[in-house]
């Protein structure tokens, strides 16, 4: 059964044309692209621990300064490549990652004098170390491998604080008869709840460290806790 329906005049078929370009401009793209390169996230330091079975909910006494987050997770341009990286056979982050992450540090770098980057230890992988080494290298800076974890579950399974803030707590601890840097850039690929960060950061300042810098390479939080 056939319908027939007078002309509308309004869309592309009764028009006889396009209405909306199919490419899009490279000015536009240009734009787009710088948008996404200017898109710096800070991480925002933790004042209080969580209610949990190693923690009081108490302000916590070493924190962390401001730190600063690459790319939102997942999200088109430096988000997407730490996606693909992250799981990828080759286990690296790219040279792009590498370089990017330099130029957004090095003005902190040079205002805060930091001497020192280490990395949030993973017992999986070397994958972060390997960044924060070549990182390192980039900004002029020694690598110091500062810190050890211990078994435990990943953050990412646990979806409540202070389960987060307990596995964290007793995850984390300093290496022994190592000297410590005054200020230190503390590297990390993803953030989530911040309490790796935190604890990590905490644990480095009780040990003697003066000012902890986080960095993460991307930020995979959906919600404000």
């Amino acid at each position: 059964q056939k319908y027939a329906t007078a002309d509308c005049g309004n869309c592309a078929n009764c028009l006889h044309r396009e209405l909306l370009p199919r490419e899009v401009s490279p000015q536009y793209l240009q734009e787009a692209a710088a948008y996404l390169d200017r898109l710096i996230l800070p991480i925002e330091p933790r004042k209080r621990w969580a209610n949990s079975s190693e923690t009081a909910a108490k302000q916590i006494s070493h924190i962390n300064q401001v730190g600063i987050c690459l790319s939102k997770y997942g999200d088109p341009g430096y988000g997407e490549l730490v996606k693909r990286d992250k799981y990828a056979p080759q286990k690296r982050f790219c040279e792009e990652l590498v370089g990017k992450s330099a130029a957004v540090l090095r003005p902190l770098v040079l205002e805060h004098a930091i001497t020192h980057v280490c990395c949030v230890p993973s017992l999986r992988s070397d994958l972060v170390k390997n960044f924060a080494e070549r990182l390192a290298a980039s900004l002029g800076l020694k690598f110091a491998d500062l810190l050890l974890k211990s078994s435990a579950k990943q953050q990412k399974e646990m979806e409540n604080s202070a389960y987060q803030c307990a596995n964290a707590f007793r995850s984390f601890s300093v290496r022994e008869n190592i000297p410590l840097p005054e200020k230190v850039l503390l590297v990390d690929d993803v953030v989530d709840s911040r309490w790796t960060m935190t604890v990590c950061g905490y644990r480095l300042m009780e040990a003697g460290c003066q000012e902890v810098y986080p960095f993460a390479l991307a930020d995979s939080s959906q919600k404000e806790d």
